[in-house]
């Protein structure tokens, strides 16, 4: 069972984040993805971390990472969203991805595009008001 909650302890996220390869930012929020069991309390294994900011008008992940070992595209998708959704109802317009803090492919499935600055944008105004999404 996939359970998707944000790390409070700031200690946690560095670890999940040094973890799976990214540099830890402690003014930034973060999400920590776990197979569960069937209680949904008992952690299987991690899955993933997704560590991001918000400042002014903008979200930026600046880290969506597998942990060592661990390919779950799916839960990494859902962990994605979940902070997508959170930086929407802050009244964030826009996420960004900061260069590397992903797989291409994996930012390319959850709907990132390049931007007129080249980065990669995802426009949360859009998705989450948009009858389609």
């Amino acid at each position: 069972m996939l359970a998707i909650k944000p790390i409070e302890d700031k200690a946690v996220q560095e670890h999940f984040v040094t973890l799976c390869g990214g540099t830890y930012i402690e003014s930034d929020f973060a999400y920590l993805a776990n197979e569960c069991e069937e209680d949904g309390k008992t952690v299987r294994f991690p899955i993933g971390v997704c560590q991001f900011s918000l400042k002014g008008d903008r979200g930026e992940f600046h880290d969506l990472r597998t942990c060592p070992g661990v390919e779950d595209e799916e839960g990494m998708m859902i962990m994605a969203r979940a902070a997508m959704s959170f930086l929407f109802r802050c009244g964030i317009p826009t996420l960004t991805a900061a260069e590397g803090c992903a797989d291409p492919a994996l930012l390319k499935k959850l709907g990132f595009v390049a931007g007129e600055d080249g980065k990669q944008t995802f426009d949360l105004q859009k998705f989450y008001t948009s009858h389609h999404h």
